[in-house]
């Protein structure tokens, strides 16, 4: 009987997210013949938003929590981590957020970590500018003790290494076909009482700044693109500025937060995306894998998604109102069965949880396989 090995994922919480996601897209596709998954989270969880449920009664995986807030996490979340991992016989750890890397980057043991942004863009956007740069340089000093650490695009590879000289591996965020299969646009058109002439527009994410929700309004009134609407799926402080633009156009509906968001992308026929910065959106391959044609801002990594297969999407320029205006105008033009196969074989082609799951295997195989690394904790 071939000896499994543990792997244990740390994080902060299994809030519903992207990168909480994107983890259990790995966990989902292990060869459990090789690898036994644990989940440990360093904070209790809010019950109304967490993913714990999924991960224990769907992947059955046993997930543990150190119950830990903030404050009491500097002072004892890495003795405390590093008893589980003693006491549970933990082979790898891999961890994901800068809590969770920076307890393992000194526990000395096989380790790999995922960073999931570009931080010296993402932390000063959330925590101001001083407090967010700091963050962003203490977290790649963190990554820098981890045996393996990987980015979810190749272009935050690149301008890592083009801004900050600091050179790191990646690993492209994937999304799993399986979700999406069996949606059938007919019926969820009736579901939702959406005429099947209708040009559906949809637009996923937090009313932010960083997603431009406001752009997007703006360039799609200006579009006037006849028989259409626009759905726009996320909560956020930008919600009272959408609803009150959009208060006398019937053909705009902010719909909300939402847990079905994959009927929402099953029954409309385009994305729009005008962020200003992404890790690898789930959002634009949850879509792509719905077979919808992309506009989409040209940050970096939309920019790499268009270019494995440019017939998927249209880019425009970031903050353009302007020219996003006139790609929505173009894009209805083009021939759509063309660019919806286009976007459906990058994400079988290129960005599946299945491919992203196994390319995160073999890093594990080769760390663990090492003769210079001691799979036991220091």
């Amino acid at each position: 009987m071939i000896k499994r090995n543990k792997i244990l994922y740390v994080v902060s919480t299994l809030k519903k997210s992207g990168p909480v996601n994107q983890l259990s897209y790995i966990i989902k596709y292990l060869d459990k013949n090789k690898f036994e998954p644990m989940v440990l989270t360093l904070s209790s969880e809010d019950k109304e938003d967490s993913m714990k449920n999924y991960f224990e009664d769907i992947l059955n995986v046993k997930v543990n929590t150190l119950g830990l807030s903030r404050i009491k996490g500097i002072f004892k979340a890495k003795s405390k981590v590093k008893q589980f991992i003693k006491e549970n016989i933990i082979n790898l750890v891999h961890s994901q957020g800068i809590r969770a890397d920076e307890i393992m980057s000194s526990i000395n043991m096989p380790r790999v970590a995922t960073l999931r942004n570009y931080p010296y863009y993402d932390y000063p956007m959330t925590y101001g500018k001083f407090k967010g740069f700091l963050m962003a340089k203490k977290h790649l000093k963190y990554l820098e003790k981890i045996n393996k650490p990987v980015v979810v695009s190749k272009s935050i590879s690149i301008m890592l290494k083009e801004k900050n000289s600091y050179s790191i591996d990646y690993v492209r965020n994937g999304t799993d076909l399986e979700r999406f299969q069996g949606l059938d646009k007919t019926k969820l058109r009736k579901k939702f009482d959406i005429s099947s002439d209708i040009i559906l527009f949809v637009s996923v994410g937090h009313l932010s700044k960083r997603k431009d929700p406001l752009l997007v309004i703006k360039a799609f009134k200006d579009a006037e693109i006849k028989n259409s609407k626009l759905i726009f799926l996320g909560d956020g402080h930008l919600k009272e500025e959408c609803l009150e633009i959009t208060r006398n156009d019937s053909n705009i509906v902010l719909v909300g937060k939402v847990d079905n968001v994959h009927e929402y992308l099953g029954m409309s026929d385009y994305l729009i995306s005008a962020s200003h910065a992404e890790g690898l959106p789930n959002t634009v391959l949850e879509a792509m894998a719905c077979g919808l044609p992309c506009v989409l801002s040209d940050i970096s990594p939309h920019i790499e998604i268009n270019e494995l297969s440019n017939e998927s999407s249209i880019l425009f320029k970031t903050k353009n109102g302007k020219e996003l205006s006139t790609k929505l105008q173009q894009i209805i033009t083009k021939k759509y069965e063309l660019m919806s196969r286009a976007s459906s074989e990058i994400i079988k082609n290129n960005l599946s949880a299945n491919l992203m799951s196994m390319q995160y295997q073999e890093i594990y195989l080769s760390l663990l396989d090492s003769n210079n690394i001691s799979s036991k904790v220091k």
